[in-house]
């Protein structure tokens, strides 16, 4: 489905990501772990093509190109492809849950306002926010702020959803209801691939984890291997340091 060679991207004189391949096949859930400053974050944002890569190619359902000369209509065909989840929840602040999650097919897949209405209203309800559709983000919690932008993301019907530190922003009593939806996207055979420092939470749900550090893939495998059984001192030092941590899902 998805398969990256040799990613580079570089900011100013700072080479972020160093040379990253991977590869995602339909309903996996991959999980991307490493300390803050890794690359995690900028690899994301790279395979949507919010940053265009300095070097790497990229093949993707029926594209493939060198991802330094991609062209304006690949980088639509990507994001019609796609949809992200950020640490912020970059919800439109005068809009409702309802037109939030409108948006997408509105105006990316010119749904008429009736279909985009009926879709958003179900993936709404699908993330247990039936009740919250005619509320404006500041009269929601965090997480259900961050409920209705994986509505959002869901609307778009993408091959792929990406996740960026998708519980970042909460108070840890609000993470859980985050993580839940997730997992039940991942239960319904969603491609996912989530960034993230809930290492309890992608050793759960991930089908396949990746270590970053210091912009090149040290390793990765099952969560089993990564977590219990990693090979490279990197990557022990890493798992030893952060904790799996307890939440209640």
């Amino acid at each position: 489905m998805l398969q990256v060679d040799g990613l580079k991207k570089s900011f100013h004189r700072n080479e972020v990501l160093k040379g990253i391949s991977m590869t995602v096949n339909p309903g996996e859930v991959v999980g991307i772990i490493g300390s803050s400053g890794s690359g995690k974050s900028t690899l994301l944002r790279c395979l949507n093509l919010l940053e265009i890569p300095d070097a790497g190619y990229f093949s993707f359902c029926n594209l493939a190109f060198d991802m330094t000369k991609v062209k304006k209509h690949e980088i639509l065909e990507i994001r019609r492809s796609t949809a992200m989840v950020f640490q912020q929840f970059n919800l439109f602040k005068y809009k409702t849950a309802l037109e939030n999650v409108m948006e997408g097919p509105l105006v990316v897949q010119k749904k008429s306002k009736v279909d985009a209405k009926e879709q958003a209203e179900h993936y709404l309800a699908k993330v247990g926010l039936s009740d919250r559709i005619n509320h404006y983000p500041s009269q929601l919690s965090g997480g259900q702020q961050q409920r209705v932008a994986i509505a959002r993301a869901m609307a778009l019907k993408p091959t792929i959803i990406l996740f960026d530190e998708p519980t970042s922003a909460l108070d840890p009593e609000m993470v859980g209801e985050v993580l839940r939806v997730i997992q039940d996207m991942a239960k319904e055979g969603n491609t996912l691939i989530i960034v993230s420092h809930e290492l309890t939470f992608i050793n759960e749900i991930a089908t396949h984890v990746v270590f970053i550090d210091d912009g090149v893939i040290l390793e990765e495998g099952s969560p089993r291997d990564i977590f219990f059984k990693p090979i490279h001192e990197r990557t022990k030092q890493f798992i030893s340091r952060v904790a799996l941590n307890d939440y209640v899902i």
